[in-house]
């Protein structure tokens, strides 16, 4: 594999991955009225066990840690700055959804579907996202040290200066995304596609790349 980690011209070239957040013509509290209330009637009969309650919670007072919110639908859901650390969302919709500086360290989100979410800055760090759905999702800045990415699909995913320290990334599919300036410390990519990625800038000290080698000229 050849080592992909600098350019002259990396500022420019990374500047075509920055993804701003969805805008919407609705003012912030009546677009997240309706929201909640689509999420509400979508989700009217829990059929994979999430707890009615905790999505109350997680409506009224956007804080739900270690909520059991498995198989959730929350599509096009404003979670800005929420607080969901521990939080169970295995097999959950959360699709063009935003949490932008929330906080979901330690959350399980394997096989969620976050194709399209807006994740800018939030806190991921140890978070279980084997198997999920980030295509296309916005992670610019945020913070997945420690992450299990297993199996992932990161295709055209925005990582721009992301936190991936020590994540295990082993089989993820990062074709097209954007790791400009990304921090890959310790990071095991391990069989993970890389087809077209911009990995302008990022560093690679003690990473386990597809091949099985490991880059230590970053360190």
């Amino acid at each position: 594999m050849k080592r992909r980690t600098c350019g002259s011209n990396g500022s420019i070239r990374m500047a075509i991955f920055i993804r701003t957040a969805p805008t919407s013509p609705l003012p912030r509290r009546a677009g997240a009225g309706l929201a909640w209330a689509a999420v509400m009637l979508v989700s009217a009969t829990p059929a994979l066990g999430w707890e009615p309650a905790d999505l109350r919670r997680l409506k009224n007072t956007i804080s739900c840690s270690d909520c059991d919110l498995t198989g959730a639908n929350l599509v096009r859901t404003d979670l800005r700055a929420s607080s969901l650390t521990g939080a169970d969302l295995t097999g959950a919709t959360l699709s063009y959804s935003s949490f932008i500086g929330a906080d979901l360290s330690g959350a399980d989100l394997g096989r969620a579907d976050l194709s399209g979410a807006n994740l800018f800055y939030a806190d991921l760090s140890g978070a279980d996202l084997s198997g999920a759905d980030l295509t296309g999702a916005n992670l610019a800045g945020a913070r997945l040290s420690g992450a299990v990415l297993t199996g992932t699909d990161l295709s055209g995913a925005n990582l721009f200066r992301a936190d991936l320290t020590d994540a295990r990334m082993q089989g993820a599919d990062l074709g097209s995304a954007s790791l400009a300036s990304a921090d890959l410390t310790g990071a095991d990519l391990t069989g993970a596609d890389v087809d077209r990625a911009l990995l302008v800038e990022a560093t690679l000290c003690g990473t386990t790349l597809p091949d099985g080698t490991v880059a230590d000229e970053e360190c």
